[in-house]
């Protein structure tokens, strides 16, 4: 067992660890043909064994746990379907649970919505976030992040045969040229688009005055609005919006930022000044880069949906903001 990261310790599950050692002594003195006591022993990675000793009776954690904040309702990002999460940040964070010396039984997965990110670290709720999280300069301020683990580009998703919004990421010099060539005025000039709030993508279409923002708590209202035909797009990034387009019945498409200069990165974060705990995040991020397992992850959840990197992360893109 690695030294734990946090401040917190599971006190009880001590006790019960020593309760159950004790009725193990007595079963032993009154029943001497009895194989076993009902509790493993504490294994870590040197052992091979599972870091947490747990309870056969109640498959309950006897050591200390880590609660790690993912989303809930973005297939191939955090998605909880079948009483389980998965996902391409779910494996990333059992990841970097596992390398900071926890064991599957240890980590606990909450659902987290995108204005509470910072809030679940703040008062305890969570030990760190792992929900397509992007570190942006204002998002730092609230809390400290390990980073990136995933370059995404800004990106709407609209109807199919809507292209009203195929130059929203255009530079002004672009749509300049647009004008003199065809002479007509832009369509996105009128379009609503929903952001979820606590995104960087809605302070981002909150900032524009050519469109129009409609904000709700999650990525799944924006979907339901844009379905009802409420809002002509949902604002967010081509890691995120596959997934949420292929679990609809109707036809949409992405328009995506291509120039390449105005990437969203996703970060994990913690409680703000934790940078002890993010140093050794950071140093598993790194570690997970250079084994091949990021790389495995991403072919496994999300390159099926239709996301590619720009490019490979590199260990050395890894740092602590």
């Amino acid at each position: 067992m690695v030294p734990h990261p946090f401040a917190h310790v599971q006190v009880a599950a001590s006790r019960a660890v020593r309760a159950a050692a004790a009725g193990c002594a007595l079963a032993l003195l009154t029943m001497p043909l009895l194989s076993g006591c009902g509790v493993a022993s504490s294994g870590g990675a040197a052992d091979g064994g599972d870091a947490a000793a747990t309870s056969a009776t109640s498959g309950q954690p006897l050591g200390p746990t880590i609660t790690i904040g993912v989303a809930a309702d973005l297939p191939g990002l955090g998605y909880w379907h079948d009483g389980s999460y998965s996902g391409f940040d779910v494996d990333v964070a059992r990841h970097v649970a596992k390398t900071l010396g926890y064991g599957s039984q240890q980590i606990v997965f909450v659902r987290v919505e995108p204005q509470d990110r910072a809030a679940v670290l703040q008062d305890g709720r969570a030990d760190m976030v792992v929900a397509g999280y992007a570190m942006t300069d204002e998002s730092a301020q609230a809390v400290t992040f390990a980073g990136p683990y995933l370059e995404t580009r800004p990106a709407v998703l609209v109807h199919d045969d809507d292209t009203s919004l195929d130059d929203l990421f255009a530079t002004g010099d672009d749509r300049m040229n647009d004008d003199r060539e065809d002479n007509t005025e832009h369509a996105a000039d009128d379009a609503t688009v929903c952001a979820a709030t606590g995104t960087a993508m809605h302070a981002r279409v909150a900032s524009r005055d050519d469109v129009t923002l409609s904000d709700y708590d999650t990525y799944g209202r924006c979907m339901t609005a844009l379905m009802a035909g409420t809002v002509d797009a949902v604002a967010g990034d081509d890691a995120t919006l596959p997934g949420l387009a292929r679990h609809r019945r109707e036809s949409y498409r992405i328009v995506a930022d291509d120039r390449g200069d105005d990437a969203l990165r996703y970060g994990i974060a913690v409680r703000h000044g934790y940078d002890e705990l993010a140093n050794k995040i950071a140093g598993a991020l790194r570690a997970m880069i250079d084994d091949g397992s990021w790389r495995r992850y991403v072919d496994a959840d999300l390159t099926p949906l239709g996301y590619r990197t720009s490019r490979d992360l590199s260990a050395r893109d890894v740092t602590v903001h």
